[in-house]
């Protein structure tokens, strides 16, 4: 989803944006970071480099670490954290990467103060990150510490519940922006809808947050804080309808709490029913879904619900489109309709296909993945 993220970070005035594997590095100033933390849907942490560098043995990289500014975000009398990442570097373990960088920061702040932080690895005033790559140490400040698919607004307990980038990402890869009414009939906890009467509506990915790691920092500027959060332009109404349904009752309570919770009862409708009996109030819709993958949630025959899924989507919802996401391909193939976009995301740990579908009326109507038969030898 980094292409989006760019997308978004384009949107929010950053500069010189460059995408990278599995993350986007862009320029800005603090109103930039706190604008990233709280706009952006599809980022998972904001981290901040504020110093990079060239190393050859142990004594170097202490005194290159030494010789950062720490105090200028961190009190003497508060508690920092370090991670680290390495690959093809002299140390063996990252845990001595961080704990040799934990040292030299604290032995600064001894020399200087008479006094050294403490270390709190749960819950540090400021949580620092060791990117080392062939010797070049980068390092970073955690602005966001708690990962930002955290929103604030989930409640209740859910099984296989999807991740609140992985549900934004999935709503905007599937061009959808609020002009159509848009439904999951196997919603679980909700998560999809919550995210899409979020992005209708425009409010931020982090309206719901009370918590960064940049607010404890010794630079926090709360006035430009408030500032940015300003910038936010919130809509009171919307003119389309987001509907949710699951075959467990457990589950729509779940959604219907959580939905609560961010203040949004008044714009899904919930309701325990069957994939089979769902129909779209109006057309055209968009219809997301996540259904079992077979491995949190267990489905006695898997290939048999994704063919009922087709199904249901060619013959009660033409006129609309979807997208499907799983991990489990053999099943995706039993859909049976023919795919009109295709891309690859993770859901957690998990690899999915995340396909799409137009429902056409029509001659078009249920038409099949294309075979290609074998050649004989």
């Amino acid at each position: 989803m980094e292409p989006l993220l760019a997308e978004e970070l384009t949107s929010i005035g950053a500069a010189h944006i460059k995408t990278l594997n599995r993350s986007v590095y862009f320029e800005g100033g603090l109103d930039t970071l706190y604008r990233a933390n709280y706009y952006c849907r599809t980022a998972l942490r904001i981290l901040w480099r504020v110093k990079m560098f060239q190393f050859d043995n142990n004594d170097q990289f202490y005194q290159e670490i030494y010789q950062f500014e720490a105090d200028r975000y961190l009190n003497s009398n508060e508690s920092l954290a370090f991670s680290a990442q390495i690959h093809n570097s002299i140390f063996k373990t990252p845990l001595f990467a961080s704990m040799l960088a934990k040292d030299a920061v604290c032995d600064r702040f001894r020399d200087r103060y008479n006094e050294r932080p403490d270390v709190d690895k749960e819950n540090p005033h400021v949580l620092f990150h060791l990117h080392i790559f062939n010797n070049e140490c980068h390092l970073f400040l955690d602005s966001s510490v708690e990962s930002l698919h955290k929103r604030g607004y989930r409640t209740g307990y859910h099984p296989a519940p999807i991740n609140e980038v992985v549900a934004a990402g999935m709503i905007m890869l599937s061009g959808w922006k609020g002009e159509t009414d848009l439904i999951d009939f196997m919603c679980g906890s909700g998560t999809i809808l919550v995210e899409a009467a979020m992005i209708a509506l425009r409010i931020p990915a982090g309206f719901y947050r009370n918590q960064w790691g940049f607010m404890r920092w010794k630079n926090f500027d709360s006035q430009l804080w408030k500032k940015v959060k300003e910038e936010e332009k919130i809509l009171e109404d919307i003119k389309i309808e987001l509907y949710g349904s699951d075959i467990s009752a457990d589950s729509i309570r779940v959604a219907k709490n959580q939905s609560r919770e961010a203040g949004l009862e008044d714009f899904i409708h919930f309701k325990v029913s069957n994939l089979i009996d769902t129909r779209p109030t109006r057309k055209p819709a968009m219809v997301i879904i996540n259904p079992p993958y077979g491995e949190r949630l267990k489905s006695d025959n898997l290939l048999s619900l994704y063919k009922q899924i087709g199904d249901t989507l060619k013959q009660q919802y033409t006129g609309c489109k979807a997208f499907i996401i799983s991990s489990d391909l053999e099943a995706m193939k039993s859909i049976g309709l023919k795919t009109s976009a295709r891309h690859q995301l993770y859901n957690g740990a998990l690899e999915c296909k995340y396909w799409g579908y137009d429902l056409y009326d029509g001659t078009k109507k249920g038409e099949k993945e294309p075979h290609t038969p074998k050649k004989e030898r």
